[in-house]
């Protein structure tokens, strides 16, 4: 619902939902379990969401790379989408490894977002976290 509400304007839904849906480890990973769903990373069946509770399968760097591609000032939910690559990287911190390419990928995503400033302050904060730990990683 949230991120329905997102596509017409109305932001404060969102922020909420990050602030007390995703507030914990539960929910963090119930997050990235149903991105991982939603982006087709989950192989198999589900018919209902009790996935998003458990511990599930994906590649971390798949879902990374297609989580980057969605950091784009232009969407609504870009707020989400910065908190999910936050969540990613602090529960899979070897999502970045050996990919220098998917690295300087989100170095400029992330740049292109802090330089924009269409973001939530949450999400500034959340996107100088992910720059100075990019910064710290690089070769």
């Amino acid at each position: 619902m949230a991120t329905s509400l997102t596509r017409h304007g109305e932001r404060d839904a969102l922020h909420a939902f990050i602030e007390r849906g995703m507030s914990d480890d539960a929910g963090e990973l119930a997050n990235l379990n149903y991105w991982a769903y939603w982006l087709g990373l989950d192989n198999l069946p589900r018919s209902d969401d009790a996935f998003m509770a458990g511990r599930a399968e994906w590649d971390a760097k798949a879902l990374l790379r297609s989580l980057v591609g969605r950091m784009s000032p232009e969407l609504g939910c870009i707020d989400l989408n910065v908190h999910s690559v936050w969540s990613l990287l602090a529960a899979r911190p070897g999502a970045l490894a050996a990919d220098h390419e998917l690295s300087c990928d989100l170095k400029r995503q992330v740049t292109r977002l802090l330089d924009g400033g269409v973001v939530s302050t949450r999400s500034r904060r959340e996107l100088d976290a992910v720059h100075y730990g990019l910064k710290l990683n690089a070769p």
